[in-house]
């Protein structure tokens, strides 16, 4: 698996331990305390790609890695396409010369946010954003190269990463330890899932004969503005500089769609893992089993 070292990746790793034999690869940041086999890798390194993989000769590979931040994505276009693009073509490659099955990780961002409704997986796609572009374009590699894959298609991820960094509590945590105002959308709208519960769902999907599109997204739809108010909430955080703001009255580029509310019904269905909504998940976790990481008051 790839982004071993990243939020998603580190939980797909911790649970893959004790069930498969298992290659987590980094980009530069060894993540510590994360079991089994764990290797430095550039993935925009095609020939060693090909050669790691040849060696290892994985059953199926789950494709985590990427170059998530919209923004610096839009900051570095051909950063962002060697990363998101380029690599998924190496790996999709590699996935039919091995016979591997493929699961690669997309977003919600692949849509506009303008439909309405909840997007169900056979909606057509329409990107704002550079980003949302790039796995877009991943999206249709894999579809077009390998001939055993899966596509699951998440919103925000919630949750402890390595670095503490990369989870959407953690980034509301730093901000807030540093006592900056930040203003969060009330009219922008995800369906966050904890970490966990995304890694299981996608471990389930890879060792099923599962295949296509799935959608694995919590089962609330809120707002920025409430998703961040909820968790600051639960873990008594000051909420004084949390301001409630509209994305009609804040310049933003690239654009941020304003509803993209996946529908994860097809996964309900076909899955035992549950993809729980943000409340419920904050209430069944204590701080310490979280990021843990309140901010000086």
């Amino acid at each position: 698996m790839t982004g071993a070292s990243g939020l998603l990746g580190s939980h797909v790793a911790r649970l893959a331990i004790g069930r498969f034999d298992t290659l987590g690869l980094f980009q530069s940041f060894r993540p510590a305390n994360i079991p089994g086999r764990l290797e430095s890798l550039d993935l925009t390194d095609a020939t060693a790609v090909r050669s790691r993989l040849d060696v290892f000769r994985p059953e199926f590979i789950v494709h985590c890695a990427a170059l998530a931040d919209a923004d610096r994505a839009h900051r570095e276009p051909d950063l962002a396409r060697r990363v998101n693009v380029d690599a998924t073509a190496t790996l999709a490659h590699c996935a039919r010369r091995l016979g591997a099955k493929m699961l690669f990780v997309s977003t919600d961002l692949i849509f506009d946010g303008r439909k309405g409704a909840p997007y169900i997986e056979d909606d057509p796609p329409c990107p704002l954003s550079l980003y949302g572009q790039t796995k877009l374009d991943a999206e249709r590699i894999v579809r077009a190269v390998c001939d055993t894959w899966l596509i699951a298609r998440t919103s925000l991820i919630v949750g402890p990463s390595p670095r503490g960094n990369r989870g959407v509590d953690e980034k509301l945590a730093a901000v807030l330890q540093q006592g900056r105002v930040v203003k969060l959308f009330v009219d922008e709208f995800r369906c966050p899932v904890v970490a966990c519960d995304l890694a299981a769902a996608i471990l389930e999907l890879a060792d099923s004969p599962h295949t296509g599109v799935f959608h694995l997204a919590g089962s609330e739809r809120l707002s920025r503005y409430e998703i961040g108010m909820r968790i600051a909430r639960r873990f008594g955080w000051p909420t004084a500089t949390l301001e409630a703001a509209s994305t009609r009255d804040v310049p933003i580029n690239p654009p941020r769609p304003a509803d993209l509310v996946l529908d994860s019904g097809k996964a309900r269905s076909a899955l035992k893992t549950q993809l729980r909504g943000l409340t419920e998940a904050l209430e069944s976790l204590s701080e310490n089993s979280w990021a843990g990481r309140p901010p000086a008051c």
